[in-house]
Order: C-alpha cells, then structure tokens, then sequence
C-alpha cells in the first residue's frame, strides 16, 4: 500500500523484482525499458532518479515530478485525503523532498519520453513541464509529447493510437526486435 509511503517502500519493492528478473535471467541490468503511468509516471521518474542503472529509457505518463508541487495543486477538498496518502508538506516536508523524483535530476541520465495531458486535474501539466525543462536545462535526451486536448488519461481514441505510437517509435530506438506500430 502506497499511503503514507510513496517513494520508500513501493521503490524498494521495484527494485526487489527487478533485482529478481535480473537475478533469474529474465532482463539484463541496463537493458530494462521502464513505462508507468499516474502513481507509475511518478514511480518510472523515481526509479529513474534513484537506480537509472537499471534501465536504458524511461516512459513517464502522467505522472507527478515534484510532491510539493503536485499536492499544491490539486482542489482544497482534496486537501485532507492528500495529507494522509503522500504527506503534508509542512510536517513531513523531508520526507516529500526524499521522494520527490525531482530531486534527483542529476541521476536521470537515460533517454525519456513524458507524456502529459494539458487538461490534467489531477497531474497538472506543471507538472511534466518541470521536469522537461529540468531535464532539458542539464542537456539530458527527453521528449514531450503534450495532448492539448486531454486530461488524466485518453478521452478520444486518435490521441490514444497517436500515444502508443509515439511510444512504440521511442521505445524502437532501443531495442534489436523492432515492434511495427
């Protein structure tokens, strides 16, 4: 369970099963293509900041870069709930600074792709574009893909076939067997 813990626990566990695959032959160390999406964007960003030697590119999809930032911005009524799920930025603010993957730009050297809905309610586009630019300042290999018209997730079936492409082209790039999109 994620509530409380957002960045320590579930992180550790990641790294347990990916430690197992590589363990078991079943991925090579450096060779991993690491996708998330939502509370997994925000894992991907994570995992990516803290063990990017696992993996030879990051997808991040909606997903929250900075805790501060991401619990200012959602509606006052949800306030409370956020509090008790990832923290309160007064009290448990070292805390949000250790999982915040923002604070590990220096880490996040392998290609990126971030993908951002630019009506999200829940992930404001601020968001993805924090950490874009972060990442772009320091000379790092990222690209954004913005959906315009879209939220927290695909609400018309173009821009879904257009993001798994995109996907399925970044993703080409780093593999020996090709996927057709």
């Amino acid at each position: 369970m994620v509530e409380g813990d957002w960045g320590h626990g579930p992180r550790l566990d990641n790294v347990a099963g990916l430690d197992w695959l590589i363990e078991n032959n079943y991925a090579k160390k450096g060779n991993i293509l690491l996708m998330g999406g939502s509370y997994g964007g925000y894992m991907a960003l994570l995992l990516h900041g803290r063990h990017a030697d696992y993996f030879k590119a990051v997808v991040d999809i909606f997903g929250p870069s900075d805790l501060f930032s991401f619990i200012n911005s959602v509606p006052e009524d949800w306030k409370p709930i956020m509090d008790q799920w990832v923290g309160n930025p007064e009290k448990d603010k070292q805390k949000l600074i250790e999982y915040s993957p923002i604070t590990y730009l220096e880490n996040m050297v392998k290609p990126m792709l971030v993908i951002q809905g630019a009506n999200d309610p829940r992930v404001v586009k601020e968001e993805s574009d924090q950490i874009v630019q972060a990442l772009k300042d320091k000379g790092r290999e990222v690209e954004y893909m913005l959906l315009e018209d879209e939220g927290h997730g695909f609400s018309k079936k173009e821009n879904e076939i257009a993001v798994y492409q995109k996907i399925l082209s970044f993703l080409n790039q780093f593999v020996e067997s090709k996927v057709k999109a």
